[in-house]
């Protein structure tokens, strides 16, 4: 992972810890090198079926598929892959008005170093915004005891909510995200 050689997969942990407590076990998940440490950490954890995808429309229709059990969906995955699934969350979500929570990775921002991830930064949280779905940037510790309420606005506004995966957040050293 070249953006953070050694994931600390305590901060994973807790995120994982916050997303159960929003009363949220079920994962698709198709990660990136942003998402893979929460991905490895709700494979293993007990509270959560978590299910690896081929392709990020498959999250939208197995959290959809979630909803139609009483249940909140999670799904996670790349900036990128966020956008391939503008169809999807337009048609399907938004037209029948399903929730989920979708953890993306926020890409291409001014302090990502990654030029081809520049495209990403400029179109996918416009893309959220002009969809009209909830957004929380995770971007410190603090701001992960928000994901309560992000499920909690996506249960009551019927509309994905986006948990935004920032490089400020992940890049803190170990001693910055303990609880």
């Amino acid at each position: 992972m070249p953006e953070y050689p050694r994931a600390d997969l305590g901060l994973f942990e807790r995120i994982a810890d916050e997303l159960a407590a929003a009363r949220i076990g079920f994962a698709a998940m198709l990660p990136d090198d942003w998402t893979s440490p929460l991905c490895t950490v709700l494979d293993r954890a007990p509270g959560f079926r978590a299910i690896r995808v081929a392709r990020e429309p498959e999250i939208i229709g197995l959290c959809a598929g979630c909803f139609f059990t009483g249940s909140l969906g999670l799904g996670v995955l790349g900036a990128t892959g966020f956008l391939a699934c503008a169809s999807e969350i337009a048609t399907l979500t938004r037209r029948y008005q399903i929730p989920m929570v979708l953890v993306v990775s926020k890409r291409g921002t001014m302090d990502d170093h990654q030029v081809f991830q520049e495209v990403q930064g400029r179109t996918a949280r416009p893309m959220a915004d002009l969809l009209g779905l909830p957004s929380l940037d995770l971007d410190s510790p603090e701001s992960l005891a928000g994901i309560g309420d992000l499920a909690n606005a996506s249960r009551l506004q019927k509309r994905p909510g986006i948990v935004w995966l920032t490089k400020a957040l992940i890049v803190r050293s170990p001693t910055a995200v303990a609880s």
